[in-house]
């Protein structure tokens, strides 16, 4: 399962070489700063690049309060083989700061789930392990976007590009988007398309060419319902514990009745 979150942390956040700066993995983030969604936007990504293509959908089933009383919503996302997602593969249902957005920071609770396994809460003690830590070390704020057609500099010998808002055909339909490009050095790192039409993340489409991976908008709505059947709040929790620098592998919290 955590193999899981990271392709959809590398689909979302990019990334960067290892000797880019702090500042320059910021600006190679596709997800917006806040997560502004309204509960029932929902859109389905088509992933392409792997041996077979691959489907993920993230919908905003709810809006709750974290544990500082900060707004926040539910966020479920899903994976599969198919569009629909009738088996998913994998599921997840996490609380989305709303101020923080999709970050390590942001996520403040976590369901998962795969196959056909029952769904279970991830101790908060273990939600670092779901993260990269280039990600965890990310702060919340984030610089603004370059003007339209506007070029900066996003560390050493690393630039991006902003285009003007053009037409893009999508499998969901044609959109209004804003072109950007990464690069470092003369290295295409990553294109996107960010339009105000796709709901939830407004990504459109983002392309790696270095790898020819690229996931794309192919649904979308405003009808979401929560999919996920949570536990009961006694169940065990999933818990991770080191163990000789090999990856934490998967637990349970030992039952307190004796």
């Amino acid at each position: 399962m955590r193999a899981l979150w990271c392709v959809l942390a590398v689909a979302l956040m990019g990334a960067a070489p290892p000797k880019l700066g702090r500042e320059g993995r910021m600006l190679f983030e596709a997800a917006p700063q806040r997560l502004e969604a309204r509960v029932g936007e929902w859109v389905t990504y088509q992933m392409d690049g792997g041996p077979q293509p691959g489907f993920v959908r993230l919908a905003v089933v709810g809006e709750d309060k974290d544990a500082k009383g900060r707004d926040a919503v539910w966020l479920e996302m899903e994976f599969g083989k198919h569009w629909e997602l009738k088996a998913p593969l994998a599921q997840f249902r996490m609380l989305v700061t709303r101020d923080l957005g999709l970050s390590s920071e942001g996520v403040s609770r976590l369901f998962v789930t795969q196959g056909y396994e029952k769904v279970q809460e991830v101790d908060t003690s273990a939600l670092p392990f779901f993260f990269s830590q280039s990600d965890a070390q990310t702060p919340p704020s984030r610089p603004e976007q370059p003007p339209p057609s506007e070029t900066i500099p996003a560390g050493p010998e690393s630039t991006v590009f902003r285009g003007k808002p053009t037409r893009l055909m999508t499998l969901a339909g044609t959109v209004t988007a804003e072109p950007m490009e990464a690069r470092y050095r003369k290295l295409v790192l990553k294109r996107y398309w960010i339009s105000r039409e796709i709901p939830l993340l407004h990504l459109a489409k983002i392309e790696f060419p270095a790898i020819k991976y690229s996931m794309e908008a192919r649904d979308y709505g405003v009808d979401a319902k929560p999919r996920m059947v949570l536990p009961s709040p006694s169940d065990k929790k999933i818990t991770l514990e080191p163990g000789g620098g090999l990856a934490p592998p998967f637990t349970q919290q030992k039952d307190p009745t004796p």
